[in-house]
């Protein structure tokens, strides 16, 4: 009888599709065996919409298996990654005691991909090594497909997370190994696809041309190999934002438009979201992200719908800033809305339970009491809660307030430190002039009237520096472009670095071509070469040189200022363009305000343009930036 009403329930799950129905199916197919085990793996089968690829004969463990890959699948296409999660690990587990690697390697491949999705990459790279340790026990031509495709996604994390060098060589490796390909071959064509596709998002990631012609190999093998729909998505936008870097928006929108139209005909939830984030329309991204617990894409549409509202919309700018924050500390986060929700469903039911005895027992004054007694609890509880939001509120706003006042310390710094020095020393130089010229030597008052100079200039450059961060900060300042001769324009800066160079013995090469003219802001470009160059020449070591060339390319003018001095090292490489970074002394003792990248960076941002820099340590540094050609 037991038998017949276990079965009986089973048939009853079927109707429904639901997790927790799936969840009750696995456990009665767990927990019995025969007709009643056997009954509860088919009913998982229909209930996700598949046929059973197994019968009434088939064993047990050989059952748990296959629907095993099958929820597994089911899930993870539905982005319902908890019980991705769930079922791998039940997966790997059966599979490690059966001593099958190839199935447990996919059941790691599988859980590394979902916690890419969430952008857990620390457990994804995890899950990852442990899967091509399992291929290498495996052995054999699947085991290196799988090990290719594993170095393939490992690339895609590096790729995440700015290290483009990296990710380029794992793809270029993925390729190596996939060997001379016979065009029959389609699964290997569209690997191909693939990895060409990935060297395309490296190029893109880093605003090089040179993206195009590998995204639009990739599209064109996918299409001519009838790819997946998924797949032909990620290709259109990966050439879509290399045609956008060469200036073929049209183009460009096109392929986005056509991307987003078949992401919703097959229900590419992911990759639609994605497209909203390419397109900028973060309202609906952060929407359809919300909705389907994609917290990487989440993250990128409130940073860029930060970005996005600034300028226009302060306010709301804030509030996205906020929660981005917030996000960091999801699970917290994650714990507290949770809370929030039983507070609420209990004080409703508490309310309705009230009202009901309220309306049919107003003679019974105890159970009043105790439903007065459970609110104001429950009130308690609330406000509580709320005192810990705005003490988190008065915290965060102290933070801000102590950033602001280091920010007003350090300009106060520079002004009394940076600027009083050399106004200190042209005094002193001006009091020696007048006390004593007539005792001094005709060489004596020109080593005088060279060190006044020096300190002038010196003061003139600090200021220059302070007035534009200043400027930038307190009013929104007008691009004046004009042309000019970039070669003068250059000579005249190097005019300026006459005198450090000459006393350091510096070669100086100015090797931008003589015909090469600008249309931009030439007080703002001058004021940047300037930085630049004081930069090259204070951290160039004696006869040492310094360089600057240009070239243009795609409608844009890119300048190069570089030196073979003592470099940058990479924990400084990283907050270079910010404002508080800290002056570095130069080769001779020369010191600075530590604010000129950061104003240079500024002073481009503004005129469109990108500026970027790569340095190594005792080997120099190169600060390349853009301008206007037209």
């Amino acid at each position: 009888m037991k038998k017949v009403l276990l079965i009986i329930g089973v048939l009853w799950a079927c109707l429904s599709a639901s997790a927790q129905d799936i969840d009750s199916l696995f456990r009665v197919f767990e927990n019995n065996r025969g007709e009643v085990a056997y009954r509860a793996a088919v009913a998982i089968d229909e209930t996700i919409g598949r046929e059973p690829n197994f019968d009434a004969d088939t064993d047990k463990d050989e059952v748990k298996l296959k629907i095993l890959r099958t929820m597994i699948l089911y899930f993870f296409n539905n982005n319902d990654f908890q019980h991705v999660v769930q079922y791998s690990e039940i997966g790997i587990e059966h599979y490690d005691k059966l001593g099958d690697y190839f199935n447990e390697a996919g059941c790691y491949m599988t859980l590394a991909n979902t916690y890419q999705r969430l952008g857990q990459l620390d457990k994804a790279i995890e899950c990852y090594n442990r899967c091509n340790e399992l291929m290498d026990l495996e052995g054999g031509e699947m085991a290196e497909v799988n090990k290719r495709y594993v170095i393939n996604n490992i690339a895609e994390i590096h790729l995440a997370m700015g290290e483009y060098d990296t990710a380029e060589e794992m793809y270029r490796k993925c390729i190596a190994m996939l060997g001379t390909i016979d065009p029959a071959d389609t699964a290997s064509n569209l690997d191909l696809a693939t990895y060409y596709q990935n060297l395309a998002e490296v190029r893109i990631a880093q605003s090089d041309p040179e993206s195009v012609g590998y995204a639009e190999q990739s599209l064109e093998l996918s299409r001519r190999y009838q790819d997946s729909p998924h797949k032909i998505i990620s290709r259109l936008m990966a050439l879509s934002k290399a045609y956008h870097i060469v200036g073929r928006d049209d183009e460009s929108k096109a392929l986005m438009d056509e991307a987003l139209g078949i992401a919703q005909d097959n229900g590419e939830t992911f990759l639609e979201n994605s497209i909203y984030v390419q397109q900028g329309d973060y309202t609906k991204a952060i929407a359809m992200a919300d909705e389907n617990h994609f917290d990487e894409l989440l993250q990128e549409a409130l940073e860029g719908a930060y970005r996005q509202e600034r300028q226009r919309n302060p306010k709301l700018a804030l509030e996205y800033y906020e929660r981005s924050v917030m996000m960091k500390d999801s699970v917290f986060n994650e714990t507290q809305q949770q809370l929030i929700r039983d507070y609420q469903v209990r004080y409703a039911m508490q309310e309705k339970e009230h009202e009901l005895q309220m309306a049919q027992e107003k003679s019974k004054r105890n159970s009043l009491y105790i439903v007065v007694l459970t609110i104001v609890a429950l009130l308690l509880l609330v406000i509580a809660f709320i005192w810990f939001r705005l003490a988190k509120v008065r915290k965060r706003r102290a933070e801000e307030l102590a950033h602001l006042n280091a920010t007003k310390d350090r300009l106060l710094s520079i002004v009394s430190h940076d600027v009083r020095t050399p106004v200190g020393a042209m005094c002193q130089v001006m009091r020696d002039l007048t006390d004593n010229y007539d005792a001094m030597s005709e060489t004596d008052r020109k080593a005088k009237m060279v060190m006044l100079r020096t300190s002038s200039e010196a003061l003139n450059d600090r200021m220059d520096n302070i007035i534009h961060w200043v400027k930038g900060e307190l009013e929104n300042s007008q691009v004046v472009p004009t042309e000019f001769n970039l070669a003068a324009l250059v000579d005249e800066c190097l005019k300026a670095q006459e005198m450090t160079v000459t006393a350091k013995s510096l070669k100086v090469c100015n090797a931008v071509p003589k015909s090469l003219m600008v249309h931009d802001d030439a007080n703002v470009v001058s004021l940047v070469l300037h930085n630049l160059l004081s930069n090259a020449v204070k951290f160039s070591y004696p006869e040492g040189e310094v360089g600057v060339r240009a070239e243009e390319k795609d409608g844009r003018i890119w300048i190069e200022v570089r030196d073979n001095g003592m470099g940058i090292s990479e924990k400084k490489l990283d907050k270079i363009f910010k404002f508080m970074t800290s002056s570095t002394i130069g080769t001779e003792g020369e010191t600075g305000t530590g604010i000129g990248l950061f104003v240079s960076k500024m002073l481009i941002d503004k005129l469109g343009g990108e500026i970027t820099i790569s340095s190594v340590k005792d080997e120099g540094t190169a600060v390349r930036f853009s301008v206007s050609s037209r």
